[in-house]
Formats: C-alpha cells, sequence, structure tokens
C-alpha cells in the first residue's frame, strides 16, 4: 500500500511539472509569437503616420494589410490637379470631385470648412483668421485643398458683398451653369481624385503624400495668389510666397520632388481673387493668348511653343522670349535689343512691354463677376502704385475729344469718333480719382469697350492684320528708342522747363504747345522721355499723353519722305500696298483726305527729290511733314483744293538730300536732341494745313484704338506688385509628377 501511495504521489508530481512546463512553453511561444509581430509590425513602413493628427479627416481611409512576413499599410490621398468644374476627366477613372468651397464640398475633399473671413461677419467679434503654428504633423497637401476651399467660399462671399454695395441684385441666373452640378460654371477650378497608395511602395517617404504634377502645381499656386521667388532647376530649389501661404520645393532622392504647402500668415481672398478663367492656366507660364485667337484653339496651344508666326500667343517670360516676340511683331533689331540687352532701357511710367500686352491680349474679365486679378505673365512687374491709370484715361479722352470734335483739321473717320465718344463716356462714369477697385457694373464698360475697338477697327474684317501690327510695331519702335534718347544738358533745361502742359486756344486742334518743337523737326529728328523726369508725380500721366500725341503719334502715323526712320516708312507703305483695299481707305476717311491715297503715298516714298508743300504760315524753310506733291490723275480735285489752300505758298526744296530722306538712328546709338528754335506747331495744327493721307488717317485711327484698347485692359485687370513672372514656360502642359507631403 505504501509502494502505491509512492507511486501515485510521484505520478501526481509528474503531472503538475508537465503542465507547469506547457504552460511555461506556451508562454514563451506566446511570447517569441508577439516578439515576432513586434518585430513585423516594427518594420512596417508609415504606420504611426496614419492617425488623425497627420492626415486629418482622411485618416479613416487607411488600412493594415496582412501578408507573409509582412506587413503592408495602405492609404488614400488626392491627385490634385486644374481644370473646369465641369469636367468628366481625370487621370483615373471616375468623376472628379470639384472645389467649391460648400459644406457638402469639403466633406466630399476630407476637409474641414476652413475658417470664415472676419469682415463678413460670420465670427462677431474677429478681426483677422488665427494661425496655428503648433500642428506641424499634419500634412501639407490637407492644408493646401483647405485653401481652395476656402478661395471659392471668401470670393463668392466676397463677390455677392459687392454687388449689394453696387445696388444691384447678384445676378447668379445669368451665369452659364455646369451639367452635373446646380452651380455656376468656372473654366478654372480645382480638381481633386482620391487614390490607394502604399508607404512600401516608396520607402523613401515616411509620411503620406499628394501626387499632381509640376504644371498643375504652378497654376494652383497662380489660383491661390502665391507667386514664385525662386525656380531653379538646376539645383532643384522651388520656393512661392503670397497671400500668407509658403511653398517650398526640392527633389528626394530615389523619389522625386517634393513641395511643402505651410501658412505663416494670415490669407485673404477678395478683390485679389485670381479671375477665374481657363487662360491663367498659360499666363502663370508667360503666354498670354491674343485676339487674334478664338477660344476654340486654346487646347492647341497649352503645350510648350517650339514656333509660331501667327502671333496667337504673346509670349512674354524671360528676355529672350519678348525678344522673340517682338521679332515676329517685325520690330527692328534695335527694339529688340532693348529687352535682349538688360543695360538697355525699357520703362517710362511703366515698363513698355505692358503697351504690347494692354493691345493685344484677350480681355480675360469675365462679365457680371468683379474679379480681376490674374498673374503677371512678364518677367517685370507692374506697380499701379507708381503712375495713375485712371488719369492716363482722362488725359488720353480730354485729348482725343479735343482733336476729334474742337478742331478743323481733316474730316475724323466714323469708327475714331465712335471710340472717342466711348472714351468720353468711359471717362465720365468711371470715378474720378479711383484706380481700381470698381463695380462689376464699371468692370463690365470697360470690357465692352475693349471689344468695341477689337470689332470696330482692330478686327481682321476692318483692318488686316498686317496693317494692325504694322502701327504697333512702329509705335514701340519710338517709343523705347525715344526712351533710350539722352538728352544733352543746355536742350533739357531751355526746352523741356517743368510745367503742367497747358492747351493753347489759338490751335485749331486744342492741343498742347510743345516749346521749341517744330512738328517736321518731330518727324525728322529725335525726341526723348528725359524730360518726364522732371515733371511732378500727379502731372505724369498728362506730361506722358502730350509726348504720345504731340510726337509719338505723329512719327508712327507718317509715311514722309523726311521720317527719320525710312527702312520703317517703306515697309509701312509696302504693307499697306500689299494688304490695304481702295475700298478699305476710301470708308476711311472723306472730305480733304479723300484723294489723298496710295498713289501719293507711293510717289512720296518712291521719289525723294519730291518737293513737299509748305506749311500755311510757316517760315522760310519749315516743310510740312506728310502731304507731298500729288501726281495721279485721280486727284486732280484734291490737289486743286489743297492748292487753294496754300496758293500763296512757294515749295521750298529740302536743304539737303540727306534731309529729304530722313535721319536714320543706328543700332546702339543714344542721340541728342539738337536744338532748334523754330516755331511752335502743334500735331493737330498741322494736319489743318497739310491734310493726312488716307493711309495716314487709316493708321491714326487704328493707333487711337490701340491705345484706348491698352488703357481699358490694363483698367480692366490687375497684378500684384511683387509679382514676376520667373522663366519656365517650357513646362506648360508638363505632366512630370510632383508630390505634396
Amino acid at each position: 500500500m505504501a509502494s502505491n501511495d509512492n507511486n501515485n504521489s510521484n505520478n501526481d508530481n509528474e503531472y503538475y511539472v508537465g503542465i507547469a512546463a506547457i504552460v511555461i512553453s506556451t508562454l514563451a511561444l506566446f511570447g517569441v509569437v508577439l516578439q515576432y509581430l513586434q518585430t513585423i509590425v516594427a518594420t512596417a513602413n508609415g504606420l504611426p503616420n496614419r492617425s488623425k493628427d497627420v492626415m486629418g479627416l482622411w485618416a479613416p481611409y487607411t488600412r493594415i494589410r496582412w501578408g507573409f512576413f509582412h506587413v503592408e499599410v495602405e492609404y488614400q490621398s488626392p491627385i490634385i490637379f486644374v481644370a473646369s468644374n465641369d469636367n468628366l476627366k481625370g487621370p483615373l477613372e471616375g468623376q472628379p470631385w470639384y472645389v467649391d468651397g460648400t459644406a457638402e464640398s469639403c466633406h466630399q475633399t476630407r476637409v474641414e470648412e476652413p475658417p470664415p473671413d472676419p469682415e463678413f461677419g460670420r465670427l462677431p467679434g474677429l478681426t483677422r483668421e488665427r494661425v496655428h503654428t503648433v500642428k506641424n504633423e499634419l500634412a501639407t497637401w490637407i492644408l493646401a485643398i483647405s485653401a481652395a476651399q476656402k478661395m471659392e467660399r471668401d470670393s463668392l462671399d466676397w463677390e455677392q458683398h459687392k454687388w449689394r454695395r453696387s445696388g444691384m441684385p447678384f445676378p447668379e441666373a445669368s451665369f452659364e451653369r455646369t451639367k452635373t452640378r446646380n452651380q455656376i460654371r468656372a473654366s478654372l477650378a480645382v480638381n481633386i481624385m482620391p487614390i490607394t497608395r502604399s508607404f512600401d511602395k516608396h520607402p523613401a517617404m515616411r509620411k503620406p503624400f499628394a501626387t499632381t504634377a509640376i504644371c498643375h502645381i504652378i497654376e494652383l499656386c497662380a489660383i491661390l495668389g502665391i507667386y514664385w521667388k525662386e525656380f531653379d532647376r538646376d539645383n532643384n530649389k522651388y520656393r512661392a510666397e503670397g497671400n500668407g501661404y509658403s511653398v517650398l520645393g526640392s527633389r528626394v532622392s530615389d523619389f522625386g520632388i517634393v513641395f511643402t504647402f505651410e501658412k505663416p500668415g494670415w490669407p485673404r481672398y477678395q478683390k485679389n481673387r485670381v479671375i477665374p478663367t481657363s487662360e491663367v492656366k498659360e499666363l502663370c507660364f508667360g503666354n498670354v493668348p491674343t485676339f487674334y485667337r478664338s477660344p476654340e484653339e486654346d487646347d492647341h496651344w497649352r503645350q510648350p511653343i517650339n514656333e509660331q508666326t501667327s502671333l496667337k500667343t504673346l509670349q512674354l517670360g524671360s528676355r529672350a522670349e519678348i525678344a522673340e516676340t517682338l521679332n515676329l511683331i517685325r520690330c527692328n533689331e534695335y527694339t529688340t535689343r532693348c529687352y535682349s540687352d538688360p543695360s538697355k532701357k525699357h520703362t517710362h511710367l511703366f515698363p513698355v512691354i505692358f503697351e504690347v500686352l494692354g493691345m493685344l491680349a484677350r480681355p480675360l474679365h469675365i462679365i457680371n463677376r468683379p474679379f480681376t486679378y490674374l498673374p503677371n505673365p512678364i518677367i517685370f512687374p507692374l506697380n499701379k502704385q507708381a503712375f495713375s491709370l485712371r488719369r492716363l484715361l482722362k488725359e488720353f479722352s480730354e485729348r482725343l475729344d479735343r482733336e476729334v470734335n474742337s478742331s478743323n483739321t481733316y474730316p475724323h473717320p466714323d469708327k475714331l469718333r465712335t471710340i472717342t465718344a466711348r472714351a468720353v463716356k468711359l471717362n465720365s462714369d468711371l470715378p474720378p480719382h479711383q484706380d481700381g477697385d470698381y463695380s462689376p457694373q464699371h468692370l463690365n464698360e470697360l470690357h465692352h469697350a475693349i471689344d468695341l475697338v477689337d470689332k470696330s477697327v482692330l478686327s481682321e474684317d476692318q483692318n488686316t492684320k498686317e496693317v494692325v501690327l504694322d502701327v504697333l510695331r512702329r509705335h514701340v519702335q519710338e517709343v523705347l528708342l525715344a526712351i533710350n534718347t539722352s538728352l544733352d544738358s543746355d536742350s533739357f533745361d531751355s526746352h523741356f522747363p517743368v510745367h503742367r502742359p497747358g492747351y493753347s486756344a489759338g490751335s485749331m486742334g486744342g492741343g498742347p504747345q510743345r516749346s521749341g518743337t517744330h512738328a517736321a523737326e518731330i518727324i525728322k529728328g529725335e525726341i526723348s522721355f528725359d524730360d518726364l523726369l522732371k515733371v511732378p508725380h500727379e502731372q505724369r500721366e498728362a506730361s506722358l499723353m502730350e509726348k504720345y500725341f504731340e510726337e509719338i503719334c505723329l512719327r508712327v502715323v507718317s509715311t514722309s519722305s523726311q521720317h527719320h526712320d525710312q527702312p520703317a516708312v517703306t515697309a509701312s507703305v509696302n504693307i499697306h500696298r500689299e494688304f490695304s483695299t481702295l475700298s478699305h481707305d476710301s470708308s476711311s476717311a472723306t472730305g480733304t483726305a479723300t484723294g489723298l491715297g496710295l498713289g501719293s503715298l507711293q510717289e512720296e516714298t518712291a521719289s525723294p527729290a519730291s518737293l513737299p508743300v509748305v506749311a500755311n504760315g510757316a517760315g522760310p524753310g519749315e516743310e510740312a511733314n506728310i502731304t507731298s506733291s500729288l501726281s495721279s490723275p485721280e486727284l486732280s480735285q484734291t490737289q486743286s483744293n489743297h492748292q487753294t489752300q496754300s496758293q500763296s505758298t512757294p515749295r521750298v526744296p529740302p536743304s539737303s538730300a540727306s534731309e529729304a530722306a530722313g535721319h536714320g538712328v543706328g543700332v546702339g546709338s543714344f542721340p541728342s536732341r539738337r536744338n532748334t528754335a523754330s516755331s511752335i506747331i502743334s500735331r493737330s495744327e498741322t494736319w489743318r494745313r497739310s491734310p493726312p493721307t488716307q493711309a495716314e488717317v487709316r493708321r491714326h485711327t487704328i493707333w487711337c484704338a490701340l491705345m484706348f484698347r491698352m488703357i481699358c485692359w490694363l483698367l480692366l485687370h490687375d497684378f500684384d506688385k511683387k509679382d514676376k513672372q520667373l522663366p519656365k514656360s517650357e513646362l506648360m502642359g508638363s505632366r512630370l509628377s510632383v508630390f505634396i507631403v
């Protein structure tokens, strides 16, 4: 019995020992498994970055996939691109999400509603938006989506507020609607599509990232009012800032170009909201569509331009591109060197290239919408605080009205009278001391004025493209030559004293009198803008318009054999001969100008020895600047009328053959003005005494139309004074993938 009890006791001990061994082994195995699992989980890329602190409202759309000895973390992130808000196509299957600032759109794009603009009373007592700098772990692409939502919502609030201030209801019903949703159609909007990604596929990136293309991030920055300060592709350094945001970019090894989006300031989207039009996709690369290009052709031109011959797009993103554009306009070598050579001057009150922009660019303003800002397509900034476009419009309209309606010069064409009437009306309608922030009704007036000029004068149905561009190129050549022509000190002080330009009642044209400057001397000699340097700030616009009307216009319009730039005159004559029809010329003027057609124009340039008619009342040796002797039989009636006017005045030949042929200006030269004691004659008085040819009448109408269009276009569109284009036109339309972390 005792042995049996001992055996049972030993068996029980072995049993307990076995159980203990099994438990310990199980615990050890479980520990090993946990350690193994911990090792697998620890090696999973991106697992700590799937929280809401990092991904915001995108965090619930992450998941963990278990594989063989491997754990993979998947997450959803956005593909961001810029297109119209009724676009149905994207880089993936399905319909994109459109950012429109509504609560529904914020929920769809998985971001919180952005803080309100304090100006519109959503949060009483809030003076400005709070900027948090402690949540640095949040993915910056969420901030970019929130910025786009804020832009859409705040700008719509401001737009409605602007219409209420104007005393008119918001004309939302007049806007084009999208096909998919009942909302205002915009040809420029931020589009988003979600894509599932894995951290294992990109081990170089530890945080979730959004995907876009290099062209789209440039466009996105332009839409949000962010302008580039540095865009160095050679060293992979990219930096942009503006409107309270900052964007930094660099290249990450084994991955690509990565951008971070930050908000160090207080963004506002009111009058500085960029016009939501698709042409912005070109402007932010330095390209501008002209009115010669129809909207149906836009998609064809939204890619890098290797070569163009039609001037349907202005390329202004670098000095070389500006020089190529001027070459396309057929400017001479001296003019193109003013931009290819940094030592040359190209600014009066503002850079001259902005005149070309205003004269040719398509109006980008949207009817009934108050937005005017655009990304600057030019490498030079435009600071509208340095001058007043409103005063420029006032001076232009008053001078043109005085010339057309208060003078007995040649009979003016109906088209010029129409432009004059519109300029006078616009001058009376716009607030006299307001240089921007106009009401939607005033912006519509400016837009309609541009449309009027385009349809009545500048369209190819009215004047051939070659004739219009010839007037433009002569204008640019004369302005840049005058800017780079220096006055000697004696001539500067004696002939251009600082004064408010006065108006002589004795002049039939009512135009201002230029001290000591004879009209023939303006044609033959040199002019300079140096005298503008001493003009007081509030009188600079009047002095510039005086220069333009009394000197630049005469040199641009004239086809005289005494013109200083005979190659340009000869080219103009050939263009008129080749592309002008008699029907166009005969409809341009009546009365005394009706017989002064291309016959006299050809004769004038073909025969340097032709004798000019001396203006009635001019002293001995003072030649008239435009009209030469006429010999065509069909012009006998006009010749008889003109001889009646000047029958008591003998014809005096030019003092020398070189004077009759004009004085050429060498490339790179900076001539000085010669002193003269000639009598005072204004351009209007000159034309009263010696009527212009039909071609000159036509050129004068085109010049006035281009000037009026330029002023209206610059009044209708605004640029940030710190914004200027950096060369990157080759990236337009580029789908090079870049990333936002």
